[in-house]
């Protein structure tokens, strides 16, 4: 039986070993591939068992690709990383951006004039959650410095580990300064600002405020 937690744990234990110098035993890490090939997506029956397991399985792929194609300092070193790079997960080959941006972001708007991630009548559309949580931003992990930190998630505690994910990472990338109406904020919160309809950088208290960008950083960390 697939187990995506161990799965997530398993990915970022290697890609310590591969930043520390230590070779990695490739083969090893894609006999998970062949248990996640054969992973019954209809078993997927609600939101919380979606969110878990797509995000363990984000962050753990993310982790993999970066430690397959040898890559030094930036994920950007394959181009199109995010979209490119595919696995089989229940028989059907997985972007990254499928991932994010059409199941966990439900097909949402894309940042900078992109199309939606799945065109009408792709069948991945039925794997999609069905409510969208925003919280989903705080602990997907690109490999990058800039990135929220990995956790690995349970569908038994998904809502709280959320709220975790989603105050850790505010608090430390989403500073007002009262004083000078200014706003020091993680890229994330301006590259997604539509799905926060309500909060961060589309609050009402917030109105007249300037936003300064933390410039992300995309070194491998």
């Amino acid at each position: 039986m697939f187990d995506h937690r161990q799965f997530s744990r398993l990915m970022k234990v290697a890609l310590g070993n591969y930043h520390a110098g230590v070779i990695v035993d490739i083969e090893e890490l894609e006999k998970q591939f062949a248990a996640l090939s054969k992973f019954d997506l209809s078993s997927l029956i609600d939101d919380d068992l979606r969110k878990t397991f797509w995000i363990n399985i984000y962050n753990g792929l993310t982790n993999y690709f970066i430690i397959r194609h040898g890559l030094k300092n930036s994920v950007w070193e394959v181009e199109n990383f995010f979209s490119a790079l595919r696995v089989s997960i229940g028989g059907t080959h997985f972007s990254l951006d499928d991932i994010e941006h059409g199941i966990l972001r439900k097909n949402g708007e894309r940042k900078k004039g992109k199309s939606r991630q799945f065109e009408t009548g792709n069948p991945k559309l039925k794997l999609m959650v069905k409510e969208f949580d925003p919280r989903i931003h705080f602990a997907l992990n690109c490999g990058s410095i800039s990135c929220p930190p990995i956790a690995f998630y349970s569908a038994e505690n998904i809502g709280k580990e959320l709220n975790l994910a989603e105050e850790s990472f505010a608090l430390q990338e989403f500073k007002i300064i009262p004083d000078k109406l200014e706003i020091h904020c993680s890229e994330i919160f301006i590259w997604y600002q539509m799905d926060f309809p309500d909060t961060y950088l589309n609050s009402p208290d917030l109105k007249g405020f300037a936003v300064k960008p933390i410039p992300y950083q995309w070194t491998i960390h």
